[in-house]
């Protein structure tokens, strides 16, 4: 719908176009269009104004303001909190003058028009605490200050333009959201950005790059997702103009994949007060300069100061290695015997090395779908471990190998796999897998690794890629992520690259899976083909048929829609419309209360949380963060308590920021951390999720052909091409092996300007280059 700016007198009204007849539609039908169906008109019922029949000027009514100068033009639309039912109405693209839209905490179903995120002159945009489906909008406007739409079920990725043209946006929160894949590093144009909130969803790659180089951010908070690799040592950047180490006062890591050990750099951040780090795959110590009372003092905060105990402030930032706690920080419980943890800011309970337990978690987390095929005895009594279907031991009676291959295991790999000290041996091939590859295998000393043929998405952990003899990794200095496993959106015949430096092929199907053993790619050109391991077969009698049913509903579709344009056409020549007392001008308003947009509020099963604790766990107990400690209530501070209140930002007159005075179509198996999982919804298929991710320019083309042997240039373009209309993420690469094992293997460090201009997921070394050693990748599974 396009919608055309025009004066007609002394009342603004807009024609709205692609309608038969052309309709002209005034100020007040155009803010009407909130009023839907029999809700909306009680609930217009006890606003003041909301009615044409009143005679009240749109300028007057509850929640509206215009323009002071001309007095008539609507500016801003401010009704959170009201209880309004209905969904956001592309007619409200025609206020083509308003800055200030907030519909937050209501019952503001489906999607997000694209007319209304294309509005030229918005400054704020709040929908938090809704019911809105679908995925996150590019915003139009240059002026755009504030864009909250968290607690919602938005689906799908971020644009990868959303901090393109937005130098003054100060706060972007899409917290509490199912969203996905990798932040795109635009964000790093966000030059004024104040607030950047991502906290509970499903977020993965690494770290946003340039987030350092946003010198008034001020709250960082992208806890409760699956971001994996190192803390960028950068992020509390230090500079001439900013030498107290940035604005930053909160940033929230807490739950994630994190690996490495810990920037010390972050003690720059002079203002720093929150600072969590629990719940992650951190090393090392935490660095004495962090070690101050004015970091994460709330967990201090009811602990009497006698001067009797020293306090370790250390503590309070992360648990040390071989201890935990139930919020991976202060009080620090040492790990008993067997039990042992390697990581800083362990939450929970240490990790139990027992074999018999290892196995026994592993068996109830891989069969999430029933039990394993093939008759296998794992769990029965009497049966002894070593004795399980598919399980070695050495004469010690140690587990040295588990072989499953082809078994039927469902669900995600558990992280205590890796704790199998003596295990050599993993093939667990052509199953049902879901999740990521865990970063814990690299503790275990494994020769075979075998993860192929299943649905595990994201990309292979760094550390893993650095850890020598895994499938012949390391050998003559070739540290390739690829000996683990091919990368998504691509195949072997063994789902990895193998030791005679068989490549993986680039797939043109989109895949997003690791380890692929085949691409399964439909193209129209001589019929349907299957490919696999390079061959195909024709199109097939269940193809054949499967065309006409589709050919068959495209012809209802059609008649249909033929249909109802001829009765519109007989409706304007003569025939009786009905209206309403909303007016008679030919704008009717929604009166079954659903958006002409796909979505509804029955596109998922997720319910609202509380609008006044925006950090409240979730009630059916699913939240990785603690909601009490053992006395009844978490010490860790809520958002509110420091970070800023933008919902009701006052509009800019001038035009310049406020800065501050310093300087698949497949079932979504993680769900967004802190949510409620109920994988029996229909909201659980996020048909948005893209990992395979290809570069699209002639020179990214070349990259591929060079990085992946065994491509052609024509292969790597009709990849880029298929690939590009499919959507893709960017992350960055690593550094060195030699650089990264200085810190046990965990901290990986990079070079700046190779991860500014290549993806991680492509840029492998090429086992030909004299350097020997370059790795990369990402991470899916943690770090």
């Amino acid at each position: 719908m396009v919608i055309q700016p025009e004066l007609q007198r002394s009342k603004k009204s807009v024609i709205i176009e692609n309608q038969y007849p052309p309709v002209m539609a005034t100020q007040e039908e155009l803010v009407l269009s909130l009023v839907q169906d029999g809700e909306g008109k009680a609930w217009a019922a006890q606003r003041i104004g909301w009615r044409i029949s009143v005679g009240e000027p749109v300028c007057f009514w509850e929640g509206v303001e215009c323009d002071p100068v001309d007095k008539f033009t609507v500016v801003s639309i401010d009704i959170p909190g009201t209880d309004l039912s209905a969904t956001i109405p592309p007619e409200l693209g025609g206020l083509t003058s308003l800055h200030t839209l907030i519909l937050s905490e209501n019952e503001i179903r489906g999607r997000i028009p694209h007319e209304v995120a294309d509005l030229p002159n918005l400054e704020i945009f709040n929908v938090a605490d809704n019911l809105l489906t679908g995925s996150v909008p590019s915003f139009v406007s240059p002026n755009l200050r504030s864009v909250d739409l968290s607690s919602n079920r938005l689906t799908g990725r971020l644009p990868e333009d959303f901090g393109v043209n937005h130098k003054l946006l100060t706060s972007y929160d899409v917290m509490k959201n199912t969203l996905s894949g990798t932040v795109p590093d635009s964000v790093r144009e966000l030059v004024n950005l104040q607030t950047l909130s991502l906290t509970k969803n499903a977020f993965s790659g690494l770290l946003p790059s340039g987030l350092g180089s946003l010198e008034y951010l001020r709250y960082l908070y992208l806890d409760n997702n699956y971001f994996v690799g190192a803390i960028p040592a950068d992020l509390a950047r230090v500079d001439m103009r900013n030498v107290g180490g940035g604005a930053l006062e909160e940033v929230w890591l807490q739950e994630n994949m994190l690996s490495g050990t810990i920037p010390a750099a972050l003690a720059d951040a002079s203002k720093l007060v929150d600072l969590f780090l629990d719940g992650n795959k951190l090393t090392g110590k935490v660095p004495k300069d962090l070690c101050r009372p004015e970091i994460n003092s709330d967990f201090f905060a009811n602990v009497p100061d006698n001067g009797e105990q020293e306090r370790n402030y250390c503590d309070s930032i992360a648990c040390p290695a071989n201890s935990a706690a139930f919020e991976g920080v202060y009080p620090c419980t040492p790990c008993e015997k067997p039990n042992f943890n390697p990581y800083l800011g362990r939450v929970g309970k240490c990790y139990d090395l027992n074999q018999e337990d290892i196995l026994k978690t592993f068996h109830e987390a891989t069969t999430l779908a029933g039990n394993w095929k093939g008759g296998v005895n794992w769990g029965e009594d009497g049966v002894d471990s070593c004795d399980y279907t598919g399980v070695t031991c050495d004469n010690s009676g140690h587990v040295i190998s588990i072989e499953l291959k082809n078994r039927g295991l469902t669900g995600t790999l558990p992280d205590g796999i890796g704790f199998l000290e003596y295990l050599q041996v993993l093939d667990l091939a052509d199953n049902e897998l879901q999740g990521f590859v865990p970063s814990d295998l690299r503790w275990a000393p494994l020769i075979t690794l075998d993860i192929s043929g299943n649905k595990i998405r994201g990309i292979i952990p760094p550390t893993l890629c650095l850890k020598e003899g895994i499938n012949g990794n390391g050998n003559n200095g070739d540290y390739n992520c690829q000996h683990i496993a091919c990368p998504a959106g691509t195949y072997s015949p063994t789902g990895r690259e193998g030791e005679d430096y068989s490549m993986c092929k680039p797939c043109a199907d989109g895949s997003i899976f690791l380890g692929q053993k085949e691409c399964i790619a439909s193209t129209m050109s001589g019929g349907i083909r299957h490919f696999k391991n390079g061959s195909d077969s024709g199109i097939g009698v269940p193809g054949i048929l499967g065309i006409t049913v589709a050919l068959v509903l495209v012809g209802i579709c059609v008649s249909f829609y033929v249909a109802v344009r001829l009765q519109r056409r007989r409706s304007y020549r003569g025939q009786a419309v009905s209206t309403s007392d909303y007016g008679d001008s030919g704008l009717r308003p929604n009166t079954v209360g659903v958006s002409s947009l796909p979505g509804s509020e029955g596109d998922g099963e997720w319910s609202i949380r509380p609008q006044d604790e925006r950090l409240r766990a979730n009630e059916a107990g699913v939240s990785s963060l603690p909601e009490a400690t053992e006395n009844g209530s978490s010490r860790r501070p809520t958002r509110s308590k420091r970070g800023p209140d933008v919902e009701r930002l006052q509009r800019n007159s001038v035009g310049e920021a406020s800065l501050p005075d310093s300087a698949e179509d497949i079932k979504f198996p993680i769900p967004a951390k802190g949510g409620s999982r109920n994988t029996s919804s229909s909201s659980y298929t996020n048909s948005a999720v893209r990992v395979g991710t290809f570069p699209v320019s002639e020179e990214s083309v070349r990259h591929l052909n060079s990085k992946i042997k065994g491509v052609s240039d024509a292969e790597a373009a009709a990849l880029a091409n298929a690939v590009a209309a499919f959507g893709g993420d960017s992350d960055e690469s690593y550094g060195s092996p030699e650089q990264s094992k200085k810190k046990s293997g965990d901290s990986v460090t990079g070079d700046k300007k190779k991860r500014s201009s290549k993806s991680s997921i492509w840029d492998y070394p090429d086992p030909l280059e004299p350097s020997g050693g370059s790795v990369s990748g990402g991470g899916g599974g943690g770090g």
